[in-house]
């Protein structure tokens, strides 16, 4: 008897352990028809985050807004309810609330180009960026992005990004331009690597995993760029 219980605790564990595997790797799957989303508060909230792409509020068509609303549901803690908020404006259907911050002061771009409305479409696949300016006095942050926000590479095998920031000329001319001896950062810390003056910076990693790369500038306030490493 004190055998069979002893096989059963033994079956139970592994069963246990193997459901817990399993749920780890679903955890880790892409979702069909997946749209991304990056958000920032300041820093890196959210970082490219899959979800499947579905009409939220019900309007017939899948939108800026829609992503924002999935993505807080899947990652925010209280959901949508809690972290987001929109309402029709002037401009159509803006923000109100991202990831809980209620200043008012938001910026959202799909695939590196700046948007009109929440109302926008957009499509699997598609990369969503919104924001929390963070500067609500002389309003200096400027959208940064690499040329690439998810790379897929191997061990030792030399990685070039170019980073450029999307600002404004004297004439309040919209203009994109390469930054400069930016930092870069790997999971949050600081590196030796730094753009050139083309915004380009060529770097390489040693371990199999993934690397969310970001930058930081002395002379720009940058809203936060992404490019995720898959390094195999």
């Amino acid at each position: 008897m004190k055998r069979i219980i002893s096989m059963t605790l033994v079956m139970l564990l592994v069963l246990g352990s193997l459901c817990m595997f399993a749920c780890k790797a679903n955890e880790d799957e892409i979702p069909e028809n997946a749209i991304y989303v990056t958000i920032s508060d300041g820093s890196l909230a959210l970082v490219r985050r899959a979800v499947s792409l579905s009409d939220a509020d019900g309007d017939g068509a899948t939108t800026i807004g829609d992503a924002l609303v999935l993505a807080h549901d899947a990652a925010y803690e209280g959901g949508a309810a809690a972290g987001f908020g929109a309402a029709e404006t002037e401009y159509g259907l803006s923000m109100t609330k991202l990831w809980g911050i209620t200043s008012g002061a938001y910026g959202y771009c799909v695939n590196d180009a700046s948007a009109m409305s929440l109302y926008d479409a957009v499509a699997v696949g598609d990369h969503v960026y919104a924001y929390v300016y963070r500067d609500l006095e002389t309003w200096s942050d400027v959208y940064s992005y690499f040329d690439r926000s998810a790379v897929e590479t191997a061990k030792g095998e030399q990685v070039t990004l170019t980073l450029t920031y999307v600002g404004y000329d004297a004439a309040w001319n919209l203009v994109t331009a390469p930054v400069a001896d930016a930092v870069i950062t790997v999971n949050g810390e600081a590196t030796s690597y730094t753009t050139d003056a083309e915004g380009k910076v060529t770097l390489s990693f040693d371990k199999k995993g993934s690397y969310t790369l970001s930058a930081t500038s002395e002379t720009l306030t940058l809203v936060p760029p992404v490019c995720v490493v898959a390094v195999k």
